[in-house]
């Protein structure tokens, strides 16, 4: 594996991972005093990284297109199975009894977890190769990052495969638990989900195979225990203010029209689409930005350096629990 870069020094490249020592762009930016954003609370660290994250954005556009790709395909993957759903329904319901198509409905199940996620991590592996290769000094694109992303498909497809089980077996557990239990697998679900936030990194930077790296993501928790559970409240919260103007527009252009009877269905529509656009670009743009600050965050509590354009002293806050 490449060394990564020492400190926040930022290098040029003569290649994908060669590196000349020249001044990045990112480092230049003026991150305020050392000690500002650890005393502030973990939400405030979060919007610093975020901010920090957007940069990164800004300077590698880019970026948006795995998100983006990844949803259409995902849609498509929706697409292709409504039918098998469909058809394990009606089964269930000419027999007049669900109950002998559970086992095949849990069968389809399985195929459209696996395959959903399958898409989602191969994107995300391509995503994180190309930040890591940028917060190295690297010159990353689209087609190297998708290469190196085609380069993991065994670890990538084992890692679809024990993730698209253990989410068909939390499902069936829910729907046969009562109350209580449903809150019980709802919270295992997800210690799951942090326990696992550094897999794909792992995947993708140290080549482990898809259970080496749960474990190996289950030590780094260890490390960011307190702002992974706040890093997500907080994006969490941001997205949601953020898709708020978004969702008003849509509710007052859907009462609007009704309250008009059809006159001005143009101006609606259009005021409609808005509002349906705006919110679908939110969620790539925040998809986008939280799997480069995971991306960062892993960097940073595996090595301890802070990568270019990134603030040590913020890093640190977030990897320090409390």
């Amino acid at each position: 594996m490449a060394a990564l870069p020492q400190g926040s020094r930022a290098c040029g490249t003569r290649g994908r991972h060669g590196c000349q020592r020249t001044r990045d762009p990112l480092v230049s930016r003026d991150f305020g005093h050392p000690g500002s954003t650890t005393n502030v609370g973990k939400i405030a660290t979060t919007w610093q990284l975020m901010k920090d994250s957007w940069h990164v954005l800004m300077r590698d556009k880019a970026l948006l297109v795995f998100p983006l790709v990844s949803g259409l395909a995902c849609f498509l993957v929706f697409l292709a199975f409504v039918g098998p759903f469909i058809g394990v329904n009606v089964m269930g319901v000419t027999r007049g009894t669900g109950s002998g198509s559970e086992g095949l409905y849990y069968v389809v199940g399985f195929c459209y977890y696996l395959c959903n996620f399958f898409v989602v991590i191969y994107f995300n592996a391509a995503l994180v190769d190309f930040v890591v290769t940028r917060m190295r000094g690297g010159e990353p694109s689209v087609g190297a990052s998708l290469r190196a992303a085609s380069s993991r498909l065994p670890q990538i497809a084992a890692w679809a495969v024990l993730s698209a089980t253990v989410g068909v077996i939390l499902q069936a557990l829910s729907s046969r638990a009562g109350f209580l239990a449903k809150i019980v697998i709802s919270i295992v679900g997800v210690a799951w989900a942090l326990l696992t936030y550094f897999v794909v990194p792992i995947i993708v930077v140290e080549r482990r195979g898809a259970w080496e790296a749960v474990g190996a993501s289950k030590d780094l928790l260890a490390k960011t225990w307190g702002q992974q559970i706040v890093s997500g409240l907080g994006y969490g919260l941001i997205g949601f203010l953020l898709t708020l103007p978004g969702v008003a527009l849509l509710i007052a252009t859907l009462v609007g029209a009704g309250a008009m009877q059809g006159h001005y269905w143009g101006a609606w529509a259009l005021l409609a689409v808005t509002a349906v656009v705006y919110i679908i670009a939110l969620g790539i743009v925040m998809t986008t930005l939280r799997s480069i600050f995971g991306a960062v965050l892993y960097l940073f509590a595996r090595t301890g350096e802070a990568p270019p354009g990134f603030s040590a002293a913020t890093l640190r806050g977030a990897i320090q629990p409390g």
